[in-house]
């Protein structure tokens, strides 16, 4: 679910709300990365916002399977 075209009006309204993202590679063999060093994009971020619904909604509405009352 969610809004449809969302992200295209939001992408044309505000250009700037919108960036690439340098992710830092994993040094050994766990995938681990240093979160001790400087973010490798410049900027911090101090929240993460998740869409629920996208996440929630296939749990009650699956595909092909027996619905959930």
């Amino acid at each position: 679910m969610g809004v449809p075209s969302f992200y295209r009006w939001l992408a044309d309204r505000c250009p700037q709300s919108i960036v690439d993202v340098v992710e830092e590679e994993p040094q050994g063999g766990y995938g681990v990365v240093d979160v001790s060093k400087p973010n490798p994009n410049g900027m911090e971020f101090d929240n993460l916002y998740l869409d629920m619904n996208g996440i929630i909604h296939p749990c009650f509405h699956p595909e092909g399977k027996v619905r959930v009352s």
